[in-house]
């Protein structure tokens, strides 16, 4: 079986969420027959990533794509209706190359990571075709708004209007849609698309839970250059720190995760707050902690960062939309909270609850290794390939 794997973005280091989920199903498909991949780069920025992947993938393809071709691209697009993000990635050179692929191999499989790389898979037998949403991104835009200063909030409200009309607009050009879960489903408007089907994100689960001590200590992980995780960070240390240490003033906040930009940067040592970066294990972080707390407010998806916690048996605080992708039932399975006031109150019960800590802990666990376990969903991602290509 040929496979042809198309990513705007070199899938590793996977030091953010779609980068997680990009290289697992890369890994997994290369299982399956002769891979090849090919993805956008920075020559600069990526060099290293490039190295590692040509390790792994001898047949990869990386094509440059400055940031001012993707400038220029998207001031062309002013007048257009095509979303900015599906302009920002046109690629002439990337064109010809896939182009030629197609010429010279008959691929059965083609992967195709988010809408932004639509037209490049165009090139291509559309039965042949998986489009990877991962999630409703034009949700993710309408629900950062308020978040936004004045500029950047018009730039993207017109963005969230075409990506939403872009995302219903190619759901029927290819054989299947993935989707990472039912409520970006119901949200993308695929619900009745046949083709649509939940692929779910992996998680790594420890076989073993040590016991846990309390540590006195909170944790938020992510990648800390994404507006989303940024967003959330800043309010975390600045807003629902301080009316934790009026009664908890020993209570630490540990912020983990790569590219930490100078907002992350300047939480450091305010209201208790401990910026680590990036972290070689991640998991070993999560385990000195005692409560996971997210305030994901306008965030899309599942979120990775909350699976993890889980696999750890943390109990996880965060909001609504967060459950709701997760299935995971508020004070059964994770703490749901919605305003900063709510996770105040849900923080300090799992403070004071030791009993609370445990259960939710244990159910969160148990929840994903139900659902997200690595062997489930590469056992799903299979039966879909083979489907595929059977009826070719």
């Amino acid at each position: 079986m040929k496979i042809l794997f198309l990513s705007s973005r070199i899938p590793f280091p996977p030091d953010r969420g779609d980068k997680v989920r990009t290289l697992f199903f890369l890994r997994s498909l290369a299982n399956l027959g002769e891979l090849c991949l090919v993805s956008l780069v920075d020559p600069k920025a990526d060099a290293q990533a490039m190295q590692e992947m040509k390790k792994e993938f001898p047949d990869s393809h990386f094509v440059p794509h400055s940031r001012w071709r993707a400038l220029l691209n998207m001031i062309r697009n002013i007048f257009n209706r095509y979303p900015f993000q599906v302009a920002y990635y046109y690629n002439p050179r990337l064109f010809g190359l896939l182009k030629e692929l197609s010429i010279q191999r008959d691929f059965s499989f083609i992967y195709c990571h988010l809408i932004r790389m639509v037209p490049y898979a165009r090139l291509f037998s559309h039965d042949r075709v998986v489009l990877d949403y991962t999630d409703c991104i034009s949700l993710e835009y309408s629900r950062s708004l308020e978040h936004l200063s004045f500029a950047r909030r018009l730039f993207f409200r017109i963005e969230a209007k075409r990506t939403m009309d872009y995302e219903l607009r190619v759901a029927n050009l290819f054989r299947e849609n993935w989707v990472i879960s039912p409520v970006d489903i119901q949200v993308l408007g695929l619900k009745a698309h046949h083709r649509s089907i939940v692929m779910p994100n992996q998680v790594r689960i420890p076989e073993q839970i040590p016991e846990m001590a309390f540590h006195n200590r909170l944790i938020f992980t992510g990648n800390m250059s994404v507006a989303h995780n940024v967003v959330a960070a800043v309010n975390l240390s600045k807003k629902i720190m301080p009316a934790l240490l009026r009664k908890y003033p020993s209570l630490k906040l540990y912020i983990v995760g790569a590219d930490p930009n100078p907002d992350i940067l300047a939480l450091d040592g305010e209201n208790n707050t401990r910026v680590l970066g990036f972290v070689e294990d991640l998991y070993a972080e999560l385990l000195k902690a005692d409560i996971f707390v997210a305030p994901m407010y306008f965030s899309a998806g599942i979120q990775n960062k909350a699976l993890e916690a889980m696999a750890c048996g943390l109990p996880v605080v965060s909001t609504s939309n967060v459950a709701q992708s997760l299935d995971a039932q508020d004070e059964v399975d994770m703490m749901v909270a919605d305003d900063n006031s709510e996770f105040v109150h849900k923080i300090e019960h799992l403070l004071e609850n030791p009993e609370a800590r445990d259960q939710i802990g244990r159910a969160g666990r148990a929840l994903v290794l139900s659902k997200y376990a690595r062997e489930a969903v590469i056992k799903l991602l299979n039966e879909r390939v083979k489907q595929i290509t059977n009826s070719i």
